[in-house]
């Protein structure tokens, strides 16, 4: 008898010291991921903005056959994200497609809705639905806060679904290569991400990269991806923009 109590107290004390590391861990990764999230209000110096970019391909039986049914199609996705007012729509013509398109430039928020329908010896052979919405002033917080939105907005009727969230600044003038590589580094380093693939081409800097402190990813390889960190210097304006996106969905692989 003092035997078995004595095994069931060794069993009650491990027990306890594995649940108390595991509430240390828990704790320690929620403060990296604040960490990571915080690092996204040091993106550039000058109109910071959140952004949020969805892509999907309409279930085959969601998809909207009449051209006039479109509009009101991404009409009822705009009033579903509160947008109903001020809206202008037009439709383009491809060789091969035909898109509906619904912009809205408001005082919070600039939204595009794109509808493309591919056709192929006159027969719809799939659409696809681009959605780009810009949060001037906004960051991190909200732009993930739409998403979220969105894709319980969007994602039941969808497949081959993609979506990020995104924080675009500026920094004045054209930085040298130097400055690039610590900015990024710095932004990597509070971000908790190490470096994958990075690329300088011309005015183009390129980071992926993958940091544990968000959930999402794809595969490159053997490999993570789950943030892409760009600075490009626009002549017209004189400005380096600056944007880092998670997770990185202009990255061709497998979902993880």
């Amino acid at each position: 008898m003092q035997r078995w109590l004595k095994r069931a107290g060794l069993i009650l004390f491990f027990g306890l010291w594995a649940a108390a590391g595991l509430q240390i861990w828990a704790k320690k990764q929620e403060s990296r991921e604040m960490e990571a999230v915080a690092a996204f209000s040091n993106i550039g110096t000058d109109n910071r903005s959140g952004i949020v970019q969805y892509y999907g391909k309409l279930k085959k039986e969601k998809q909207v056959q009449m051209l006039e049914r479109r509009e009101e199609y991404l009409r009822q996705i705009a009033a579903s994200l509160g947008i109903s007012s001020q809206i202008l729509v037009y439709r383009t013509y491809g060789e091969d497609s035909q898109s509906v398109v619904l912009q809205k430039e408001g005082a919070n928020a600039d939204t595009v809705l794109r509808l493309v329908t591919w056709r192929e010896k006159g027969a719809i052979t799939g659409q696809s639905l681009y959605a780009n919405v810009t949060i001037p002033g906004g960051g991190f917080e909200e732009a993930q806060t739409l998403r979220t939105k969105m894709q319980n907005v969007l994602d039941e009727t969808m497949e081959s679904k993609r979506s990020s969230v995104a924080v675009q600044g500026f920094y004045l003038g054209n930085l040298s290569e130097e400055k690039k590589e610590a900015i990024a580094e710095q932004l990597l380093e509070d971000m908790h991400a190490r470096t994958v693939i990075k690329n300088q081409d011309g005015n183009l800097y390129t980071v992926y990269a993958y940091s544990p402190c968000f959930s999402e990813s794809v595969r490159q390889g053997t490999t993570r991806v789950n943030l892409a960190l760009t600075m490009y210097y626009n002549s017209r304006t004189q400005q380096t923009e600056i944007c880092a996106a998670v997770p990185a969905i202009g990255v061709s692989g497998e979902s993880a």
